[in-house]
Parts: C-alpha cells; structure tokens; sequence
C-alpha cells in the first residue's frame, strides 16, 4: 500500500514508512531496532523528527503522512490543501493507522 509525499508526491510504501526509513537515519542499528518496538505515538518524538528531518523526511502525526521527502527538491512547497486534508484524516480516524493508509491510498493523499 502507498501514501504519497505531499510535497512532491512521491509514492511510499507503508511498510517501508513503517519498519524500513528509521534505519535511514543517522540512529546506530540498535537505536533504529528499539524504535520499531516503541508504541506508535511514541515514534514522532522530537528526538525522533529531528533525525528524519536529517535525512529529508518530514512527517504529520504519523510515519505514513509524509510531507516532506528524500525526493523532494530543496526549494519544493508542500501542498497545503493536502496537508491539511491529511492532518483532518489523522484526528478523524485517531489510531487506526491501517485504515488511514488505506483512505491516503485510496485519495492518492
């Protein structure tokens, strides 16, 4: 299932979002292992975003609202009806990630 960059609109596994990008970061092996353990509302800390946001990723309240990309050109401006689509998507369906993937999926969002 893909979710797509609200900035350039690359598509992204959920999966990879999920268990693969946090070993992208600059955490060592052990770091990226224990985070994918971690309860999912725990998976954004600032800690956390700061080292995405390293590396070019860029998230809403989830891995899988991705706003920002490795793909993204430097200067490239998010949507910000998407965003903020997404963003309303997130508070409606709380923590039901899988049937958010699903509904960004679905809208292509």
């Amino acid at each position: 299932m893909d979710v797509h960059c609200s900035t350039c609109g690359e598509p992204w596994d959920v999966y990879h979002l999920w268990h693969d990008a946090i070993f992208e970061t600059g955490l060592s092996v052990e770091e990226a292992k224990a985070w994918c353990s971690i309860p999912r509302d725990k998976k954004l800390s600032e800690r956390y975003r700061k080292e995405f946001r390293a590396v070019g990723w860029e998230f809403g309240q989830s891995v899988i609202n991705v706003t920002r990309c490795p793909a993204c050109p430097k200067d490239a401006k998010p949507n910000q009806e998407q965003v903020k689509t997404k963003a309303a998507l997130e508070q409606l369906m709380g923590d039901d990630e899988d049937g958010l993937a699903a509904t960004f999926e679905d809208y292509r969002l």
